[in-house]
């Protein structure tokens, strides 16, 4: 391989959301679909990026792709599952107050709460592969595989029971089965509707589900 895995470190924080905010801001399927980043080469989603720094960057479980110059070309975050809470609303929904982050928040609060029924995970510890983005130079080439492989032999060094991955891009759902992941929920985006019975997302085809897979370790 022309490149190797690093794990992330608080020191690598800007370098990691500057390469996130090229390759992955704009490109998934969500984002893209409500538009949640304004135009302009630098603009950003804030709060995204507070999600995207939220324990990823000090836990030791994120890891990057680094090519032989240095530069990074494929990220994965990780961080592992919290307890699922029973609130309708989380007090982070509730506090956002970006409109449109705040709709993906709740997209994923009610994957989370349908992933966790009947306490499915209670008492298990559980690593999420929260974000995956690989350079669109270097897709194709096996980069989010390795990446995913390599967070395998850590959880299972680590002790973890699970690997969940939370996939609102068919491309990720995929690399998922692929590897050996199994689907225990999906939700098609037209049956995710608001008060008027109107879809929220209406991402690109081929995005047409957010599908979790596990892993047992």
């Amino acid at each position: 391989m022309d490149y190797h895995i690093e794990i992330i470190t608080k020191n690598d924080k800007l370098r990691v959301l500057k390469f996130l905010r090229r390759f992955f801001f704009r490109d998934e399927p969500l984002n893209q679909s409500i538009q949640l980043i304004p135009e302009g080469e630098d603009s950003t989603c804030v709060e995204l990026e507070d999600y995207c720094s939220y324990a990823s960057f000090e836990n030791n479980l994120s890891l990057m792709a680094v090519s032989a110059n240095g530069g990074i070309i494929g990220v994965l975050l990780n961080g592992k599952m919290d307890p699922p809470l029973d609130e309708e609303e989380p007090e982070y929904i509730r506090l956002c107050k970006n409109a449109k982050f705040k709709k993906i928040l709740k997209l994923l609060h009610h994957i989370d709460r349908n992933v966790n029924v009947d306490g499915r995970f209670r008492d298990l510890n559980v690593l999420e592969i929260r974000i995956i983005s690989v350079d669109t130079n270097w897709r194709g080439k096996g980069v989010a595989k390795t990446l995913i492989e390599k967070t395998t032999e850590i959880a299972k060094e680590q002790g973890f029971h699970y690997i969940r991955a939370d996939c609102t891009s068919l491309f990720s759902g995929k690399l998922c089965a692929r590897l050996g992941f199994d689907a225990i929920y999906t939700l098609n985006y037209t049956d995710y509707v608001d008060e008027n019975g109107q879809p929220i997302f209406s991402p690109a085809s081929p995005h047409t589900t957010a599908i979790s897979y596990v892993k047992k370790l």
